[in-house]
């Protein structure tokens, strides 16, 4: 047999081999985990209200009580609840950017924007919006999806915070509106 053809025919063999070894490994991976997903919740609606604690916003380099200024990013955190005295359901995380309302305060202006993640224990939600101030201001968000109990989740929820950093009393209220899609 001639050399130049045995050369493409080899690697064709192992790349054969390569690629049923890939499928046969990832079926078994698939198959012998024993590791059930979680399932997301049936088709429906759900309303939720989570009340926070322990609210906080940090600014590089910004004392506390000094508000946040255009351009400025900042991070936020707490604790969430089931009510204000209630048990623990998750913890809350959050990035913003700054805008400081560029084209003045109305009812359509924005202050900041936040992208926010509320770690439950039955999964996860992650929601989107604006806020027209950074104290005691309820703001809508959007639900832009989730995990677990929530994956495919959609839908809004108002948010009321008063991070301690200005001048709040580390509180926090979430009253959501979701809509699950069907498994």
């Amino acid at each position: 047999m001639d050399d130049s053809q045995s050369v493409p025919r080899r690697r064709l063999l192992k790349r054969s081999a390569l690629l049923l070894g890939t499928a046969v490994g990832m079926g078994l991976v698939a198959r012998g985990s024993g590791v059930v997903p979680d399932s997301p919740a049936k088709a429906g609606t759900l309303s939720m209200t989570l009340e926070g604690r322990d609210w906080r916003l940090t600014y590089p380099d910004r004392r506390k009580g000094i508000l946040p200024q255009p351009g400025e990013r900042s991070a936020s955190f707490g604790e969430l609840f089931t009510a204000p005295d209630g048990e623990k359901r998750g913890e809350f995380y959050a990035s913003s950017f700054t805008f400081g309302s560029p084209f003045g305060y109305s009812e359509v202006s924005a202050s900041a924007m936040e992208m926010h993640h509320f770690n439950l224990a039955d999964g996860t939600i992650v929601g989107m919006g604006t806020l027209g101030g950074f104290h005691d201001i309820t703001s809508v968000h959007a639900i832009i999806g989730g995990t677990g109990r929530y994956e495919g989740a959609s839908g809004s929820y108002t948010a009321r915070q008063s991070p301690i950093e200005v001048g709040g009393d580390g509180t926090a209220d979430f009253t959501f509106n979701i809509s699950l899609r069907s498994a």
